[in-house]
């Protein structure tokens, strides 16, 4: 539940950063994914498996899991 919960928190902030949604079509687009990345993240509940967004045109450094 809670990876669930970390890898919808990432994605939007994908798709905020993209200009549009994951799939979807835009003039607004400036930048598109490529695919993700897993990462484990340390937690109180345990380690996560955790996929971490890529995008094409940009790095990412996800404000959510700093």
């Amino acid at each position: 539940m809670l990876t669930t919960f970390i890898n919808t928190l990432m994605s939007a902030e994908a798709d905020a950063l993209c200009g549009a949604g994951y799939g979807e079509r835009s003039d607004a687009r400036t930048n598109t994914r490529n695919g993700h990345r897993h990462r484990n993240f340390d937690t109180r509940a345990g380690t996560l498996d955790v996929a971490i967004p890529k995008l094409r045109n940009a790095s990412t450094s996800h404000e959510s899991v700093q």
